[in-house]
């Protein structure tokens, strides 16, 4: 991702227009357009699962104490 400059203003106003979509996205049935970007920012692609190896590690580790 490209790093540019904002002013607080505009922060703010990419905040607010993040913040009622998430808002929007509580209403049952509701449907959202959020872009990558946004969705980004929001948060929706964190990746906080397992590594490959932290998983085959642990498998190991399991089937060492049974």
């Amino acid at each position: 991702m490209t790093e540019i400059e904002i002013s607080q203003e505009q922060l703010t106003d990419v905040q607010d227009l993040l913040d009622a979509k998430q808002e929007d996205a509580l209403i049952p049935g509701a449907q959202v357009e959020v872009s990558p970007d946004e969705a980004g920012l929001m948060g929706a692609f964190v990746e906080d699962a397992l590594s490959e190896d932290d998983a085959m590690t642990s498998a190991i580790d399991r089937s060492n104490h049974d």
